[in-house]
């Protein structure tokens, strides 16, 4: 009897020992270099190119999406190869999903060939189409590409669809998935038929996915009305609110009345898309219904309607839009109840109806909220409304009061910048001096096409000053808006930022000097400079074989997170590192838009801040679904502190942001969260 016990130990040993061997996880010490150079940007000659000839199937894949996420061309044709000589399926994958990434118009021929009728198994398939769906929608690609081309890729895509009534396995549905979204960044006339069809597929997903792609993808959709009226009544809330969405984009008024009934959907996020169509589609039908129904969420909820907060606001600016007078004495009523000042769509509201309106408290009243920036940007948002001598010398006394509040002044500026006051190039060019990154970037944004010497001195002298910034907003700002004149003085300033330290001010100084004619500089733009040490490598390592949750403590309850150090390892690290320190307690949700985003982690409050540095992106294959968790971003690899969490599934997010959480518990308080709510604190566990 111990003869057979022991002849099936050795036989399970040997089982064991051999799937080991085969799913063998990459060696701690190789993995860290690859995530090294990733983080560095740096292909490093050929040494990535070789890894994806490793014997293990898994290094091969982790070096293909690191070339994918470095986007340097130079290692494209590595992938192609890869891509075409590859036997592992995941490797497969991959790779080409890092060609995507890439954006290379050279992988669009291997890619259409793996398209091609009868030439790849389904899973084969899903990340080619997403690939191609990515290199087609670059600008520059399109024109590179020619309409021919891209005709032929959004045939070829559409062709990758399934029957309506198709029984779907995983790998047909995640096909379809991602066939749907690259339809919509194509955004080709030919793509709205079958994704019309796809409303009448049997899978809730798809039929929301085909509803979203058809609200975005840029094209006359009025073929596609029909069914999406029908997909107003859909089971499914997701596939509701999608089709509002894309009806409000038709602009059909046939569309009214049945938008007016979802109005009164059980489901909020159906709700609000429905608010949004009828504002687009712009009926005055739709306004005693829309005023009817604030006064219902008031009754419903309680608590002064600050529950109701998010659809409040989405009620007030859609009666805006539809410019309806009936809508003043709402408008009142809700800048009385939240407080003057207190949000930027009902200070626009009310900027409608003109100064008077506007202005109704008392000069000292007004400045009464010296010491809350946000106070005085909205009200500099509103008044930005008003063309008038009063408005202009408010805004004028709002700039020189709110400088004890420097995130207010971007707004101010913006806003006087509309009105235009003799005064307004000179506050633009004195705000290029200031001490504040964020206000320099704001002036150099609106003083760019104002061409003019003494500007381009002035934002020669902005460049000296933001010299020794930790953020690049105002760098990158300024260089661009040197770059407008094309003369040799700035041609030279632009040079200048080729030695900075910061890679993405360097890549934006080549940029802007080829664009000038001023030549190729694109070797002077190196790696990136990390600070990261290889201790700091093996320890972002170390962390993914923890199970790592984060969960965010508010006043309306908690919300627990599942990190993900596997797929997003320095993106998950900084958030860990940021929370331990306490850095996010009490930041607020700084900006809310709901059915699609709750985002945190500002500590200006203004959308603009961040801890001091930038991680690059570390886009994964994860899909943005409900309770997803990314990294909120003003360009590739400008990340840092800026979280946001998914009301509901938001597909075109896939492959742009970096996945690095989702909610496993707490969607409920998501749900509820406002604009303001405050984030008390996140504490971190791992295990």
């Amino acid at each position: 009897m111990k003869r057979i016990l022991l002849l099936l130990s050795t036989l399970v040993f040997v089982c064991l020992g051999g799937a080991i061997a085969f799913g063998q996880p990459i060696s701690p010490t190789l993995h860290a270099r690859i995530i090294q150079l990733e983080d560095e940007r740096n292909l490093n000659g050929d040494e990535l190119a070789k890894l994806l000839k490793h014997a293990s199937p898994k290094v091969r894949e982790r070096a293909a999406l690191a070339i994918g996420r470095i986007g340097d061309k130079r290692g494209t044709a590595a992938l192609i190869e890869l891509l075409q000589s590859e036997k592992d399926e995941k490797v497969r994958a991959m790779t080409a999903f890092a060609l995507g990434e890439m954006e290379d118009v050279q992988a669009v021929p291997v890619l259409m060939a793996m398209l091609e009728p009868g030439k790849s198994a389904l899973a084969d398939r899903a990340r080619p189409a997403e690939a191609l769906g990515k290199i087609a929608s670059v600008p520059a690609n399109i024109e590179l590409l020619g309409k021919q081309t891209i005709e032929q890729i959004s045939q070829r895509l559409a062709e990758q669809l399934p029957d309506p009534k198709a029984t779907l396995l995983a790998d047909k549905k995640l096909l379809a998935s991602l066939t749907i979204t690259a339809l919509m960044r194509v955004r080709s006339v030919s793509a709205v038929e079958p994704l019309t069809r796809q409303l009448k597929s049997d899978d809730a997903d798809l039929r929301a996915q085909a509803a979203n792609a058809l609200s975005r993808v840029r094209q006359p959709i009025a073929s596609a009305v029909p069914a999406l009226l029908e997909a107003l009544n859909d089971r499914d809330h997701n596939v509701r609110a999608n089709a509002a969405r894309a009806l409000g984009v038709s602009k059909d008024a046939q569309a009214v009345e049945p938008l007016l009934k979802l109005l009164g959907d059980k489901n909020e996020q159906a709700q609000v898309s429905a608010i949004r169509a009828l504002a687009a589609i712009g009926d005055k039908r739709a306004t005693e219904p829309l005023i009817e129904m604030s006064g219902k969420l008031c009754q419903q909820k309680g608590e002064g309607c600050y529950e109701s907060l998010n659809q409040l606001l989405e009620i007030a600016s859609a009666l805006n839009t539809m410019k309806e007078d009936r809508a003043l004495s709402l408008f009142r009523r809700l800048r009385e109840m939240f407080g003057e000042g207190a949000y930027a769509e009902l200070e626009i509201a009310i900027a409608r109806f003109g100064e008077k309106e506007f202005f109704s408290s008392d000069e000292r009243e007004f400045f009464s909220g010296i010491g809350d920036a946000k106070y005085f940007a909205n009200l500099a948002q509103g008044m930005g409304e008003i063309d008038s001598e009063l408005s202009k010398e408010m805004l004028l006394m709002l700039w020189m009061a709110s400088y004890l509040e420097d995130p207010a002044i971007p707004q101010i500026l913006r806003s006087l910048a509309k009105l235009k006051p003799k005064t307004l190039p000179f506050l633009l060019r004195d705000s290029l001096l200031h001490k504040d990154p964020i206000i320099r970037a704001t002036a150099a944004n609106l003083i760019a096409n104002s061409i003019e010497d003494r500007n381009l001195n002035r934002l020669i002298d902005g460049w000296a000053a933001s010299s020794k910034d930790k953020e690049n907003d105002a760098k990158l700002a300024i260089l661009t808006a040197i770059s407008k004149y094309k003369s040799e003085m700035a041609v030279e300033a632009i040079k200048l930022a080729l030695t900075d330290n910061d890679h993405l001010v360097r890549r934006r100084a080549a940029d802007l000097l080829k664009q000038m004619g001023a030549g190729d500089f694109s070797d002077r733009i190196g790696t990136v400079q990390t600070g990261h040490n290889k201790l700091f490598y093996q320890r972002v390592v170390a962390r993914m074989n923890k199970k790592v949750t984060a969960t965010i403590h508010t006043a309306k309850g908690a919300v627990t997170m599942e990190l993900f150090p596997a797929d997003a390892p320095i993106t998950v690290d900084s958030f860990v590192t940021l929370a331990r320190k306490g850095y996010f307690n009490n930041l607020t949700f700084h900006r809310v838009v709901p059915n699609f985003v709750i985002q945190g982690g500002d500590p200006r409050g203004d959308g603009e801040g961040g801890p001091g540095y930038q991680i690059r992106c570390e886009v994964n294959t994860r899909p943005y679904e409900r309770g997803a968790v990314g990294m909120a971003l003003s360009g590739k690899d400008t990340g840092g502190s800026q979280f946001f969490i998914t009301h509901s599934p938001q597909p075109h997010l896939d492959g742009g942001y970096t996945v690095f959480g989702h909610v496993t518990s707490g969607m409920e308080v998501v749900d509820r969260i406002v604009r303001g709510d405050l984030i008390k604190r996140i504490v971190i566990s791992e295990r």
